[in-house]
């Protein structure tokens, strides 16, 4: 069954969403790209508030701060695929990540909007889960060509996408969007399952202490969004359009905004510094 496209997600690529079976996730694993730390990662805040509505749902919820992994690039060089099935040349912490999804029931992408797409350590580990797949090519049920999944890893993987900007507007996510989208297209019956995107734009606000109305309202919105998903099965489309709606003033917005980035100018420092620094006043 898929679920309703949002009004604020309308991008031109091809979208579809999974309806859950409620209760059914029992493990959520939620794999952070965020380069920043715990405090000024706003990729961490909303990630943190979407386990948090899942761990009300009952569920058990993990962690993986891909910053804190060692994670070496994907060489072309297919050993994963002939000479060592299923287990790639590198060894670093790829495979225990891999390893801690396999037992999720739902994985949770969340990654910060860099240049419109996905932030690149998050991309260098999806590069690197090629194992999950053998080297065959087979014909998809839509005459697409595909990779058949390999014995041993799961064929079907249950996931949700989170992203965060600093641009007010929620368009700015359409290449993000897509390309999760393609990944999960490409594998036709097996793969990746989405079953809901929750992109916040205007997330420098998040932990600033004078937009705590917004920020509370925002941050509720994601951890219900999150209680919803696994006790109903899906997220409601207006909950969606909540999370991603902007409640400023766009004038407002960019005033505030070029004000921070003055003040880090004058006083030589950086905007996490920054937001720190009020965190903390």
């Amino acid at each position: 069954m898929q679920n309703e496209i949002p009004k604020a997600l309308q991008f031109s690529h091809k979208q579809s969403y999974v309806k859950l079976e409620p209760g059914s996730v029992k493990k959520v694993v939620v794999i952070q790209g965020s380069p920043r730390k715990e405090g000024t990662s706003k990729t961490d805040i909303v990630a943190k508030s979407f386990a948090d509505g899942c761990h009300k749902a009952g569920a058990e919820t993990e962690t993986i701060y891909l910053r804190e992994k060692k994670i070496r690039q994907c060489q072309g060089c297919f050993h994963c695929w002939t000479k060592t099935p299923g287990k790639c040349i590198h060894n670093d912490d790829v495979a225990d990540i891999m390893e801690t999804t396999e037992s999720a029931d739902l994985v949770v992408y969340a990654s910060p909007l860099y240049h419109f797409g996905i932030i690149s350590l998050m991309k260098r580990y999806i590069e690197r889960t090629l194992p999950r797949i053998e080297p065959f090519l087979i014909k998809r049920d839509d005459g697409k060509t595909t990779h058949p999944p390999r014995k041993g890893f799961k064929y079907i993987q249950n996931a949700v996408i989170i992203g965060v900007c600093g641009f007010p507007e929620v368009e700015h996510f359409g290449a993000f969007s897509a390309n999760f989208h393609y990944i999960a297209n490409a594998g036709g019956e097996f793969g990746m399952n989405i079953a809901a995107e929750i992109y916040r734009p205007l997330s420098e606000i998040l932990g600033n202490p004078f937009y705590k109305e917004e920020n509370d309202r925002v941050l509720g919105a994601v951890e219900k969004a999150g209680y919803d998903l696994l006790t109903n099965g899906h997220i409601a489309p207006s909950l969606i359009d909540e999370i991603a709606e902007v409640r400023l003033d766009k004038d407002q917005v960019y005033e505030m905004a070029n004000k921070s980035w003055e003040i880090c100018i004058d006083e030589c420092m950086t905007m996490p510094e920054l937001q720190q620094k009020l965190i903390e006043s």
